[in-house]
């Protein structure tokens, strides 16, 4: 069994599958496997992944059926104590994986090991994790700030982004829902949020490993188009129903009138069919949220 299963999805990834390959077989660390999923490339990424790559384990999927569900697809198929979940538009250092296993290795009560993610340039970066507001807003930590000014620092944060995250098995078990350890209902975009949130309220830590380094090519995370606004709307509102706590929701007409109700006039006026689709998606899925607020385990 090997000690890190390496899990990268991919979808319309020609440009970026091979440096993100390449950089993972140059690691000085390696005990570790290479699972591939594909979410129905129409380009040659399958191509490349399968005659460039013979030793990975390539999965193809006959349609995209988003991030969440390719991550759970992976960690199926995993066979290693740790899953390494990483964006296939990031490439590592050298000395990625080994820094990050001893990292995850050192501390059992943590559950994830956030890298210091760096931006194309390698002079700012594009997170060192996960934060969560006091207006249930989830931010990058970091992200575009120079590079060192405190992020050469180890420290337990809210949660890890999953463009590049390490995961303790056990911690994934001990938070899956209805058999999913990355909730499919949110598609893609704040699945890492939900997924770290209750990583947190299970107990465990997720830590910040400034020596493991990786450079992230963002892509559809980035973007601020019509799509993923209405992603981030919808699935920051699941994400609250399935976690939020009782003191939580009785704050939570004060963050509405704060916040979400110039975002939704925001939303309407530029995007109202996406702003439609979003509230209704939301009420839609209520009750399937609801339910998984109470179940850590299937």
């Amino acid at each position: 069994m090997k000690k890190i299963s390496i899990i990268i999805t991919t979808h319309n990834s020609a440009r970026h599958i091979g440096p993100c390959l390449d950089s993972i077989f140059s690691q000085s660390f390696k005990d570790h496997e290479i699972i591939v999923i594909d979410n129905a490339s129409e380009d040659t990424t399958r191509e490349i992944a399968r005659n460039k790559y013979p030793g990975i384990i390539l999965i193809e999927n006959n349609m995209n059926y988003g991030i969440s569900k390719a991550w759970n697809q992976g960690i199926a198929r995993a066979q290693g104590n740790y899953i390494c979940c990483i964006n296939d538009d990031v490439r590592l250092e050298s000395d990625f994986l080994a820094n990050i296993y001893r990292a995850i290795e050192g501390d059992a009560s943590v559950g994830a090991v956030q890298p210091k993610v760096l931006q194309p340039d390698g002079r700012h970066m594009d997170t060192a994790g996960i934060t969560l507001s006091f207006l249930r807003r989830f931010y990058d930590i970091g992200s575009g700030q120079e590079n060192g000014n405190g992020y050469d620092i180890k420290k337990y944060i809210f949660g890890a982004c999953d463009a590049a995250v390490i995961y303790r098995r056990k911690a994934l078990a001990a938070v899956r829902q209805a058999g999913e350890y990355f909730d499919e209902d949110f598609f893609c975009l704040v699945e890492d949020v939900d997924l770290s949130w209750r990583m947190q309220k299970a107990g465990w830590k997720a830590l910040y490993c400034p020596d493991a380094i990786c450079t992230h090519y963002r892509g559809l995370s980035r973007k601020r188009n019509a799509f993923t606004q209405y992603l981030n709307m919808r699935n920051r509102y699941l994400m609250i129903l399935k976690n939020e706590s009782a003191l939580g929701f009785l704050r939570f007409l004060f963050v509405f009138l704060a916040y979400d109700i110039w975002r939704m006039l925001y939303m309407a006026a530029v995007h109202p069919r996406y702003c439609l689709k979003a509230l209704v998606d939301t009420l839609r899925l209520s009750p399937r949220m609801a339910e998984k607020r109470w179940t850590i385990r299937a």
